[in-house]
């Protein structure tokens, strides 16, 4: 048996408002609530062939590649996987920036790898830290999760230049794909590119994520993929998503409208950090007692070490979390007069 300590995550839904998950709260509009009930499940006992090749059709045609570039996996989880036990041999080295997803190291450690953190999230950092420990891959989310910030195009493209390989996970681009680097693949053949149903589609549920590549590595990765890893009443839904018009401008309006309001709401106890997710990143003085101050009041978020991060809640989330930071303002207030 390995000698490892992976963090085992519990799976806990707590009472009040989650905003620790980075879920979508967009509401579904009618018209897409109509066609989930009219999705049918006559073909339960079949492999589900053509609802995935149904999707592979309508999200290639989506990002602008075709479907030879595509694989789908479980959630883009199931990407990293696949990209680290097919790329990497013991010890090589992944490097990501500080602070990033915490799947990498896990991942890595799983491939037998070994998982290097530059020193911050500056460009420079990176550079440095490429040619210090020369890693085999460079795997890093673009925006950055959990700050929300924006690697440039040239930023990507000279550090892909440095490495044999490098994954730019794409989580939460579809809140501004005219950023993505999936048009420079024919240009960067060692490009890897992660993609999800779970953020801006608000899908988390069906757990669907892709990987774009060019069609030689595609099919190198195809072998470690088994048949069927998808469910077809998964790709039923997220083709219902993909095929309508107007369904992605407007979640993206919705979050880029509730975004400014909950920056306002936190912007009386912290920086908060400029981002196009579904998340903020709000820089705090006491991090640790914002944290349990929002948890006691049933607001849940992600706990990091220079601050929270804040999924982007619908107006009754942003109700009661402006009352728990103004109770926080008030109680601190107290103590120190």
């Amino acid at each position: 048996m390995r000698q490892v300590e992976l963090p085992i995550y519990p799976v806990v839904y707590p009472t009040g408002h989650r905003l620790n998950q980075n879920e979508s709260q967009f509401p579904l509009p009618d018209r897409i609530n109509s066609q989930l009930d009219s999705v049918t499940y006559d073909d339960l006992h079949e492999y589900p062939v053509e609802p995935i090749n149904e999707l592979f059709e309508r999200y290639a045609a989506y990002v602008g590649v075709t479907s030879e570039q595509l694989l789908v996996g479980c959630g883009s989880d199931e990407m990293i996987h696949v990209v680290t036990q097919a790329l990497l041999a013991p010890h090589d080295i992944v490097l990501s920036p500080a602070p990033d997803f915490s799947m990498y190291p896990i991942f890595t450690t799983i491939a037998h790898g070994r998982h290097i953190q530059a020193v911050d999230l500056s460009y420079e950092g990176m550079v440095e830290a490429i040619e210090t420990y020369h890693p085999k891959l460079l795997l890093l989310s673009n925006p950055n999760n959990p700050t929300g910030k924006l690697w440039t195009v040239d930023e990507l493209t000279h550090l892909a230049s440095l490495v044999p390989y490098v994954v730019v996970d794409e989580a939460y681009m579809d809140f501004s794909p005219n950023k993505s680097m999936i048009s420079f693949i024919a240009t960067l053949p060692n490009l890897i590119v992660l993609r999800t149903m779970s953020k801006a589609f608000g899908l988390a549920n069906v757990r669907i994520g892709f990987m774009v590549t060019n069609s030689e590595l595609a099919h190198y990765f195809r072998q470690f993929i088994p048949p069927f890893n998808i469910s077809g009443v998964s790709a039923k839904i997220c083709n219902i998503f993909l095929k309508d018009a107007t369904y992605l401008q407007e979640t993206i309006e919705w979050h880029d409208e509730m975004r400014q309001k909950w920056a306002q709401a936190f912007k009386s106890i912290g920086h908060v950090l400029p981002a196009t997710t579904n998340f903020l990143y709000v820089e705090l003085e006491q991090p640790e007692a914002v944290w349990t101050h929002l948890t006691d009041l049933n607001v849940h978020t992600s706990k990091q070490p220079t601050g929270i991060r804040v999924t982007i809640g619908d107006e009754v989330a942003l109700i009661r979390t402006f009352e728990a930071i103004q109770q926080y303002i008030k109680s601190t207030n107290v103590k120190n007069s």
